[in-house]
This record gives C-alpha cells, structure tokens and sequence, in this order.
C-alpha cells in the first residue's frame, strides 16, 4: 500500500480486515506492503505493534512487539504493557535456550556417528543416552519386528531395569510398536488411554506410559523399531523438532544396519570362497543360501545355455525337491535368461506382465514372478547364467547394492566353473598320459624282457666263444636294457602320481625323515654322510609321497657330492599357512642357467658315465609338489652346493 497522505491506523486495519474478507474459503492472508519514506516512523511502530507477524527483507518474522488490538486500542493499562513485555522476554529467552539446546544435540549426535574407533553397539548406546536428554525419557531401544509373525525381539538397549533386556520376545500386538508400523514415519504415545493402548503390556506389565519410535524396514533383513520410552505420562506431546530429531537418529541407524548387513553378507561370501575344505558343490549351496538372504528370493540356479538349438538346462540348483522349476530343461526363448543371452549383462525383472513376459513359460507356467540373473562367459565350454528366483511377487525393483552383490557373486562362479573346467581338463589329461604310460610300458616291458633273456642266454651259452671286445659288447647291451627298464619304472611312477596317490592327512616330517634315513642307510655308511635335521612341523599330505619326494633329494645329496663326505642339512621355516621345507648340501652344486632343467623329464645335467640315474627323479618330485599345491625349487652355485626348497601346507591351517 503506497500511502500518499497520512492515513489513521484504524483504516489501515479496516483495510486489511476488508481484503481478508474478498477470500473467505481460501486458505491464504492478505499481504500488505508499507512504505517507510511515505509514511510517518509513530505510524509505522503502530502498525507493527498491532502485527503478529512481519515480512522484513524477504524474511517471515515473529513479532515480539505484538499487542492485540484490544488491548492497543483500549485504555493503557501498565500491568498488562508489564506483562506483555515480560512474556516477550520469556518467549525469546525459552527460543534461545531452544535453539542452542538443539544445535548442543546435533552437534554431539555428530561427533557420535563421526567417532571411527567405537563399533555400531558403542555408538548406539551414547545415541540412547542422548536421545534420553534431548526427549527427557527413561531410555532407548532397537528391536527386530515381524508383524507377519506378530513378533518383536529387544535387540540393544539402555534401560536401567531387568524387565527390558536384549532378548526380550513379546507379540508385536501387545506393545506400542504397531502405531509406528501402520502410522507415520514417527508415531508416539504420551497417554495410553487416550492413544487406545492402555491395555498392552508396555503399559500394563512394564508400566510405560510415553512412547516415541520409527518403524525401519530393510531389504533382506528383520524390519527394526527404533525407539524411545519412559514411564511417565507426557500429556504436552512431541514438538516438531523433537520428532526431526528421532527421524534423524532412526536414518542413521537404518544405514549403519545396512552397511553392517551387507558387509556381513560380503564377509561371508568371501569366507565360503576362500574355504579349501568345500567341494565346488557345497560352496555353490552355500552361494545359494546366502543369495537367497541377501535378496529375499526362494531359489537360486545354473543352467546351460545354447542360443542355437535355443535350449537352457538347469544344472544346478538349491531348488532340490522342484518346487518351482518343475522341468530342468526348457526353451531359452520361453525363459527369463533369453534376455541375458540377448547381451544385457544383468537383468531384474520384479514385474513380468509390465515387461512383456505375459504368456511365456517361465511366466505362465512356472509362475515365477521375480528374477535377478548374470550371464557368464566361460572359455571353451557352454556359457552359464547364474541367477535367483522366486514365485512370490516383489513391490519394489532390486537395488543397485543388490545388483553389484550379485554380479561380485557371478564372478565368483565364473572363476569356480573355469578352474572346474581345468580341472577337469587336466584329470582327463592325466588320465591319458596314465594309459598312455601303462601301455607304453606294458607294450615295451615285454619285448625289453625278452632282449634281456636273449642276452642272457648268450652270456651263458657263448661266454667261452666271446672275446674281450664281445664281452664289452654284451655287457653295454645288458646295462642299457637295465636302463631302459628303469625309466619305463619311472616314467610309470610320473604318470601316476595324480591318480594313485593316497588321501591327504596330517604327517609328522620328523618321522618321515626318520623313515629317509633308514631307507638310505646303507648308502649313508658307505659315504660317510653328516646329516642334520632340525626340529620339523607336521604338514598335511600324502605320507608316501611326501617320503618320495625327500628320498630323492637325500639321494641326490649324496650322489652329487664331489670329493669328501657330504653333509646334508634339513630345515624347515613357516610362511603364513604354509611350511617350507629346505635340504641342502655341500655338493658340485648347479649352475643358475640350469636350475630350471633339473625338473625336466629325463633331461640330465651329466652323463651317465659321471652319474648314474634315470634323469626322472626331480620331476617326480615337482609333480608331487604340485599336487599337494605347493611349488619346488633350487638355489645353488657350482662348486658351493644345492638347497632344494619346497612348499607344502602345514596342518594347523
């Protein structure tokens, strides 16, 4: 209102009075502009005396200064000027301590959350005692509801008395919590009788009287109350920043459980895939469980998929009694996984019908109204798809949280699937290298057999006959027939390490050397051997092969000595969960171009003049090593010894 003359203050309200009348239904207050060059500074502390409230700079101002017209217009009364002044003061000193009580309680739920060396539990227990100060209640609490099963289990709490504690179990109907459940996102009850809950147990059995909490739903976990309580009744009620600052507790609780879930969940995952004692099998049943938890589905799978005969075969399942894939061989066109093998990485689908999947079997037939599945690519074999299912519908679409986890599981499986494929690939292998080994040499035992007899017979027959030089002539003949024998002997061994070795079980390394030595004594004696043997730990293993392994390498030590007496130390050294077990001697040593070849299958250093030996023994042992999942190797130098090293797993792991 531009004012171009002096208008009396009864006017200026008349005024007001009559442009509030223009819209009586509508919910609005008429707004009226004054200007402070045109108008007299009396008239203007006028009108914002007779204001409750003032816009000041774009800004919605509470006027303190405020006195009702009736009281404006009427006789000037002192006492009530006293009073109107001294509740202005009141007012504004009850906001102030207000507003600093407030910005105290934020600040200290800060440095709360923001305290990285107190757990969740430890946090969540200075939350109740500040939740108590700020609301003036009794104390605070989390528990797991499930108003299906009309449940509720006290999880963490502060209250002082036995009657609440961790672990206490009531139904879910007969305390304070449905309120939050049904009602909104902060519900509370300050009279029981007045709220209809005077008849549940908080009230009746514990003697609470004043409730405020906030109902947290999550993904794949116990929904959660969050609350607050205390036995006196609190008929003012709630404010509105009281009941911002329970919502603002109750966020932060809701994500530190989700974060702790899904770490749990990750934790857990990481447990069964690191589990060397699982089959591949039972690691996927427990991939299947804990998918299953994580997002809430009842059946996770692995099919085969063939794109060009348009076939998926589930191959395995924690659907085992077929309750929901009734047939383990379907079309892929007629199945969710279609849209996998199209190329979209991952899918979710949460509403077939809205997705176009109306009419086909995995919708029709099969009833499955939830699906989250990943495509996995594998080398050389059929392509997979890993996914979860479920007959029941989802009201909401899965998470990205969700989506990675099940893509950070598919990858999992990938990797388990290609080593199974190795694996296998590789016992195949064996296998043939085995029949290969047993019919070479079968097929060459016999016709060296008979060589040897024949030369046998000459030997006896015509040894009179024969000249020096046919007698040198024979016996090259018999040694190299003796030879072949024993690579044929060794080449059989190598071939069979894999398939005829014995279980694994823990072995005292100290009583297989024992065994070594006395194996070896006799060649121990005529060489005049030193050996030391530390103390040694147990291992897990194949006993015999294990004594395989370090037979050989005493006998090496011995053979490759050189001039003097060998002297052989065994040692031994942890590394993680793994034992590294040393033989090391004094001998003609190796040099560093040809540390790698001394495994190789009858490939020789030396002639068979210098040393006899069938060229095999160091590649037994490496393919023992490896069996056992260890790794062997050599450190020497000519002329200053060998230290053959190898790695096996000790038993305590």
């Amino acid at each position: 209102m531009d004012a171009r003359r002096e208008i009396p203050l009864e006017d200026l309200i008349e005024y007001e009075t009559r442009l509030d009348q223009l819209s009586p239904s509508a919910d609005a207050i008429t707004l009226c502009q004054y200007d402070r060059e045109r108008l007299s500074a009396e008239l203007i502390q006028d009108i914002i005396e007779t204001h409750p409230y003032v816009v000041q700079n774009q800004t919605i101002c509470q006027n303190f200064y405020y006195t009702p017209p009736e009281e404006f217009f009427g006789a000037e009364d002192s006492e009530n000027t006293v009073d109107r002044m001294l509740e202005t003061l009141h007012d504004r000193s009850t906001t102030k301590n207000e507003l600093k009580e407030r910005r105290r309680s934020l600040q200290r739920q800060n440095e709360i959350m923001a305290d990285g060396s107190q757990s969740f539990e430890e946090k969540l227990q200075s939350l109740f005692e500040l939740g108590c100060e700020r609301f003036d209640l009794d104390f605070g609490g989390l528990a797991r509801v499930d108003p299906d099963e009309d449940s509720f289990e006290l999880e963490h709490t502060n209250a002082p008395c036995e009657t609440f504690e961790p672990g206490l179990e009531l139904p879910l109907s007969e305390t304070f919590c449905p309120a939050v459940i049904d009602g909104p996102d902060v519900s509370t009850v300050t009279e029981p009788s007045i709220a209809d809950t005077g008849e549940t147990a908080p009230h009746q059995k514990c003697g609470l009287s004043t409730y405020i909490g906030t109902h947290l739903p999550f993904e794949a976990a116990s929904d959660r109350t969050f609350f607050f309580a205390a036995s006196d009744s609190r008929p003012e009620g709630f404010t509105d920043d009281e009941r911002a600052f329970h919502r603002l507790l109750s966020q932060w609780v809701k994500y530190e459980l989700q974060q702790e879930e899904r770490e749990r969940h990750q934790r857990t995952l990481y447990e069964i895939a690191a589990d060397t004692d699982r089959t591949f099998e039972e690691k996927l049943d427990a991939i299947f469980a804990l998918g299953c938890e994580r997002f809430d589905l009842e059946v996770g799978c692995i099919a085969r998929i063939d794109e060009s005969s348009d076939e998926l075969e589930v191959e395995l399942t924690s659907d085992s009694d077929e309750t929901v894939l009734t047939d383990r061989t379907v079309p892929l066109s007629e199945a969710y996984c279609q849209t996998i093998a199209s190329g979209r990485e991952t899918v979710s689908i949460t509403d077939p019908v809205g997705d176009g999947f109306e009419g086909m079997a995995a919708y029709e037939e099969f009833g499955i109204e939830t699906y989250l599945g990943t495509r996995i690519e594998l080398e050389e074999c059929q392509n997979r798809t890993f996914f979860f299912v479920s007959s029941e519908g989802r009201s909401r679409e899965f998470s990205p949280a969700e989506r990675t986890f099940h893509h950070l599981m598919g990858q999992w499986v990938k990797y388990e699937l290609q080593q199974k494929h190795r694996e296998e690939a590789l016992r195949e292998s064996n296998e043939r290298l085995e029949q290969f080994a047993y019919a070479a040499s079968h097929d060459l035992q016999e016709p060296l057999r008979m060589i040897s007899s024949y030369l046998e017979l000459i030997d006896n027959q015509y040894d009179d006959e024969l000249d020096d030089t046919g007698r040198e002539f024979l016996e090259f003949a018999v040694g190299g027939a003796e030879r072949m024998r024993k690579m044929i002997e060794a080449l059989l061994t190598y071939s069979r390490v894999e398939t005829h070795g014995n279980n694994f079980e823990p072995v005292e390394l100290d009583d297989v050397v024992a065994d070594v030595r006395e194996s070896l004594s006799i060649q121990i004696d005529e060489q005049d051997a030193e050996i030391t043997v530390d103390s040694l730990p147990r291992v897990t293993g194949d006993p015999s092969q294990l004594r395989q392994v370090l037979q050989n390498l005493f006998s090496n030590a011995i053979k490759y000595n050189g001039e003097g007496s060998p002297r052989i130390r065994v040692s031994s050294e942890r590394r993680g969960g793994e034992v590294i077990v040393s033989v090391s001697d004094d001998g003609i040593g190796i040099d560093s171009e040809d540390t790698a070849r001394v495994f190789d299958v009858f490939d020789r250093l030396h002639s068979r003049i210098e040393y006899d030996g069938t060229g095999i023994g160091l590649a037994i042992c490496e393919r023992i090593v490896e069996r056992h999942g260890g790794d062997i190797w050599v450190d020497s130098e000519p002329g200053e010894g060998s230290t053959f090293s190898f790695s096996v797993r000790a038993a305590d792991t």
